[in-house]
């Protein structure tokens, strides 16, 4: 008998069309239409099934409850959250997922907004986009200036001082937390000459010297860096712990780059910070609240880029996930192991 799969994840074509050689495939929801289903949408739409593929989707136990056909669930993130795992593990039912799946590609985000704080790149474009450092509307703007020095306007107010920055090389980074993303920001911020630290209570001093990394206290790190890249997971010991003491240890030239969750650092100590100019500047792309409120006080401050949660948002992660994903589905199928089980007592 030939199972049915009920996909909400946006899986790449190509993965979608290995799957639907083993299975009856049935899409719906934030894959297919950009909307997640409720619960009650999820039970109507998996009535059938016995695999259920996710994304976002909440999968509470209430739908693990009422899909008495379910045998299998997926979700294509690093860690599925959406998901009651300890509903499923009950059932018997394994959870898949993609760990790592996003590693590179939030690796490369987060020294894309070092680079952008160091250099003043988002603000910089955002001046002349919004009219700034422009001469007079020409009648054909598209001629070549042929003096042989072509240079923007050097006197009075200038772009070239008003956003004069620093270089990365020869600085220091501090890492919180070395994961699979903290290390391979380590590994690549090495190529730009950055001396590494890192608090990381859960790495070795083994697993940090294969890094080249030096571990060392959160207060030690603080006050080194140049640049302090948040990479830690929100548990009861990391929620807030970068507060009002911990932001005012930070060197006054230093910059706070954020991609990984925004529980981790005290919102209304980093607003203050930033406003009384404590810290040269912030780069963040998560937010303790999304999306981020209109009026919310970062916006209007000089010294911060702002990105809406997009570390992770590549084709590439896509077709990461979707083959991790439909590799494991496939496996179970053929009644073997599969790689990645998020409740592996289950098997």
């Amino acid at each position: 008998m030939v199972p049915t799969a009920f996909v909400t994840s946006d899986l790449s074509p190509n993965q979608l069309e290995r799957l639907s050689q083993r299975c009856r495939v049935k899409q719906g929801g934030w894959g297919r239409i950009g909307v997640r289903l409720t619960p009650d949408e999820l039970v109507e739409a998996a009535a059938e099934a016995e695999i259920l593929l996710v994304s976002y989707e909440p999968v509470p136990a209430q739908v693990i409850r009422e899909l008495p056909r379910l045998q299998l669930i997926g979700c294509t993130r690093s860690t599925p959250v959406n998901i009651d795992i300890a509903a499923a593990t009950a059932r018997r039912i394994p959870v898949l997922h993609t760990p790592g799946r996003n590693t590179q590609t939030a690796a490369e985000f987060t020294i894309g907004l070092m680079l952008s704080e160091a250099h003043r790149i988002a603000r910089a474009h955002h001046a002349l986009r919004s009219g700034h450092y422009l001469s007079a509307p020409a009648s054909d703007p598209t001629v070549t200036d042929d003096s042989g020095d072509v240079t923007w306007n050097l006197d009075g107010k200038s772009s070239f001082k008003d956003f004069q920055g620093i270089e990365l090389a020869g600085r220091c980074l501090g890492i919180i937390g070395l994961g699979k993303i903290g290390s391979r920001v380590a590994q690549l911020a090495q190529a730009f000459d950055l001396r590494v630290v890192s608090y990381s209570p859960y790495t070795s001093p083994t697993e940090a010297e294969a890094l080249n990394v030096q571990l060392v206290e959160l207060d030690t790190l603080l006050q080194q860096a140049d640049f302090i890249s948040v990479h830690a997971n929100v548990t009861s010991e990391t929620q807030g712990m970068l507060g009002e003491r911990e932001l005012n240890l930070m060197k006054p030239g230093a910059y706070l780059i954020s991609i990984s969750r925004a529980a981790v650092i005290d919102q209304a100590a980093l607003v203050k910070a930033l406003q009384e100019g404590r810290i040269a500047g912030a780069a963040l792309d998560v937010f303790w609240s999304e999306p981020l409120p209109a009026n919310h006080p970062l916006i209007t401050l000089e010294n911060v880029t702002l990105t809406p949660h997009l570390a992770g948002a590549t084709h590439d992660v896509r077709e990461r996930h979707s083959q991790m994903i439909v590799e494991d589905v496939l496996a179970w199928l053929d009644g073997r192991r599969p790689k990645y089980i998020a409740n592996p007592d289950v098997m």
